[in-house]
């Protein structure tokens, strides 16, 4: 029976990220990160969030380059892969994206509502740790 669950909820992430294309919003925040850092990142990921979004940027490690010498850094990212949508309506979308880094991975998962026609971000969280980020089945998928 739980295997049988496991194998239906990865269907639904399957079939959700089939139907649905990674809003903008989200390329263009890992486009400003690759450029800027994980500041013009937020900055993209932010824009028109409303101040009660639940934001969760602790931890999202500090950036490398001139002015950035602090223990932990990370960067420069290098590339990103967005590795499962889920659309429970057509206003609502969850995003699990993972930024790869010379340092290693940053998981993320963002919540975004539609709203006058445009994705609107209204959460985002971010770990060093896949476990505290990506559901379960999307890791025991990957392993």
């Amino acid at each position: 029976m739980k295997t049988t669950m496991k194998l239906l909820l990865a269907a639904i992430l399957c079939l959700s990220a089939a139907r649905a294309e990674v809003p903008s919003i989200i390329a263009s925040g890992f486009d400003a990160y690759k450029a800027s850092g994980s500041r013009g990142a937020l900055a993209v990921w932010l824009q028109g969030a409303h101040p009660s979004a639940g934001v969760n940027t602790s931890d999202l490690p500090p950036d490398v380059g001139p002015g950035y010498e602090k223990p932990g850094a990370f960067g420069p990212m290098e590339s990103y892969e967005v590795i499962a949508m889920f659309s429970p309506s057509s206003r609502l979308r969850r995003v699990y994206a993972v930024a790869y880094f010379p340092q290693g991975p940053l998981f993320c998962c963002f919540d975004l509502y539609r709203e006058a026609g445009a994705w609107t971000t209204y959460g985002i969280k971010f770990s060093l740790i896949p476990e505290q980020v990506l559901p379960i089945d999307l890791i025991e998928r990957s392993g």
